[in-house]
């Protein structure tokens, strides 16, 4: 395997150079059981509504200092200490790192009942550093609304491979927004219905009841 790429994962193929970080296409490699998390993301979501119906869910990205110097180094070129991206930079990173993420739902699983919905292609992608972390902001649109009314909705934002670690960003709940988001409330819990890694791991997912 050369590259993350060869699997649609732009911004994962570089690691497979980058500061031992390692290849995260490991899910389309032979033996995937030395796999674990070697890049690490927490995350804040805001899910939003329109029309009393579930829309988009907006999520901040906030990557760990190793793979934020790598992508520096790598993709934007940064010599010395890089403390504010470019437009151009901005530009590069959503190219080769971030914009095939979209074969892979940029790692959004959203549930309803016991159907999945898909999702469409990110709006308003943006990049920022945070001290020496690198931050992606962006929205990720519901392929088609989602009365959450009706039934329970969960949205996990996980890596299948379990080589990228994400998470919730420590002390951050997720926020509702939008016309119709008042009668509705969020929580995280461990989701024991969509195993990781072989089984041996539970990611968190948001549940809202409305």
């Amino acid at each position: 395997m050369d590259s993350w790429f060869e699997r649609g994962w732009v911004w994962l193929s570089r690691c497979r150079r980058w500061a031992g970080l390692g290849g995260l296409a490991v899910a389309v490699m032979p033996s995937v059981a030395d796999a674990h998390p070697h890049v690490w993301i927490d995350y804040e979501l805001t899910v939003m509504f329109a029309k009393g119906r579930l829309t988009a869910v907006h999520q901040e990205w906030s990557f760990d200092e190793d793979f934020t110097a790598a992508v520096l180094r790598d993709i934007v070129g940064g010599q010395g200490a890089v403390k504010k991206l470019t437009p151009g930079d901005v530009a590069k990173i959503e190219k080769n790192a971030f914009s095939n993420l979209k074969n892979y739902d940029y790692f959004t699983h959203i549930f309803v009942g016991s159907g999945k919905v898909g999702v469409s292609e990110v709006k308003d992608f943006k990049a920022h550093l945070a001290g020496p972390k690198l931050i992606y902001d962006f929205t990720v649109p519901l392929a088609q609304p989602v009365d959450a009314k009706a039934q329970p909705v969960g949205i996990g934002i996980w890596d299948d491979t379990y080589y990228v670690d994400v998470g919730p960003a420590q002390g951050q709940m997720p926020k509702l927004e939008g016309d119709g988001s008042a009668s509705c409330h969020a929580v995280y819990f461990q989701d024991h219905q969509h195993p990781i890694y072989f089984g041996s791991v539970f990611p968190t997912t948001v549940r809202i009841t409305c």
